[in-house]
């Protein structure tokens, strides 16, 4: 586990608003939470909450969780790095809730990055994956 706890996830947002702003390309990664299951119920809440006041925030391509277990997976993509600055404002009032209910695990990279984008994720802890291949569709609504 590469993710450092002594980071705070507040910390994180303002860090990542800040410095992603600059950066032009798309922005992919999951991040890996553990939820004991006495949390479960509350983070399920909490999730829907977050998933909701996303809705309409241009420049999202997907946000979503899934459970396995006490295992969350929140999978996250944006057009570019400017978009994921301003869904992390968006979100930023769920932080608190979100960090006493659950202990983020792991983060990983899905897309390129910009050298500075790559430095930042690294920085908390991610880890920064190497694309390999891939393709995106869009699909009508």
């Amino acid at each position: 586990m590469n993710f450092r706890p002594h980071i705070t996830v507040l910390g994180l947002i303002a860090t990542l608003a800040t410095a992603t702003a600059a950066f032009a390309e798309e922005v992919a990664f999951i991040a890996i939470l553990k939820v004991p299951d006495e949390n479960a119920q509350a983070f399920d809440t909490l999730a829907k909450e977050m998933v909701a006041a996303s809705a309409t925030d241009d420049g999202l391509l997907v946000y979503e969780f899934v459970r396995v277990g006490e295992t969350v997976y929140g999978y996250e993509r944006y057009v570019d790095a400017a978009a994921h600055a301003r869904h992390e404002r968006l979100i930023e009032p769920f932080l608190p809730k979100l960090v006493e209910l659950a202990l983020f695990e792991r983060i990983v990279t899905l897309s390129p990055l910009s050298d500075g984008h790559q430095e930042l994720f690294e920085s908390i802890g991610a880890e920064i994956g190497q694309p390999i291949a891939g393709v995106a569709q869009d699909r009508p609504q």
